[in-house]
């Protein structure tokens, strides 16, 4: 995703998921002059998290050349969009039925999804071992993991400002369910396209984080063990490659 500059400059160029992700973060942003005229300090907070969280894919791809697959930066500022603007905001979770628990379900859906090519990308480069059943574990857990911490600090803005983020026990873990159905379904979903996907599908699925992680030195170590026939086997873990 390209930075600010980058986006007034060539601004005709842009592709619709671009757009539509930079129309989401300057709405959050124009809430904020409106947000400090009636005193909403809490939500201020709120928007200067989201809008930090947000930009976390385009800070990656500016300073690390990453630029993460499936569109997540998209992916990523709908969920916070929905929570800050439309859910908070306009107060979906209130007006809209069973909003809050359809966010739940996205928003954790995402955060597997991240958890997913993060996992196997570490997998594919060798950095990590792991069988395509442990790794959809890891999403759901962590999907699951991230889902608790949310509802912690809710927890924690209710105690401090005296707010009513939770609702109650039972909102609460209808919430975490929320979150093991967002994450199970992406866990699932991975590990079929994972299983499924030709080759060139799942090394397009790793490449972006790979470079990071040392894909090229895998890919020069496979090309070496395919030259060398059948029977030879890669590296092992930690060992270094020689020129």
């Amino acid at each position: 995703m390209p930075g600010i500059a980058n986006i007034i400059k060539n601004w005709r160029t842009l592709s619709i998921t671009t757009g539509l992700s930079w129309i989401m973060k300057l709405l959050m942003v124009l809430l904020l002059p409106v947000a400090a005229i009636k005193g909403e300090y809490l939500f201020i907070a709120l928007i200067f998290f989201s809008i930090a969280v947000s930009l976390i894919p385009s800070l990656l791809e500016r300073n690390y050349k990453v630029t993460l697959p499936f569109e997540m930066d998209l992916l990523i500022t709908v969920s916070i969009f929905a929570n800050t603007f439309m859910g908070e905001w306009l107060d979906f979770y209130e007006k809209v039925w069973l909003y809050d628990k359809l966010l739940h379900v996205y928003s954790s859906g995402v955060v597997g999804l991240l958890a997913f090519i993060v996992v196997y990308t570490l997998n594919y480069t060798g950095k990590v071992r792991l069988s395509l059943p442990f790794i959809g574990v890891f999403t759901l857990t962590f999907a699951m993991a991230m889902g608790a911490m949310w509802e912690i600090g809710e927890f924690t803005v209710d105690s401090l400002f005296g707010k009513n983020t939770q609702k109650g026990l039972d909102d609460t873990m209808w919430d975490l369910i929320s979150d093991f159905m967002g994450g199970s379904v992406i866990a699932a979903l991975g590990m079929a396209y994972v299983r499924y996907a030709n080759p060139d599908e799942r090394k397009r699925l790793a490449r972006p984080l790979g470079e990071v992680f040392g894909a090229n030195r895998m890919e020069r170590v496979r090309a070496r063990i395919k030259r060398a026939g059948p029977g030879t086997e890669p590296p092992e873990k930690g060992a270094r490659e020689t020129e």
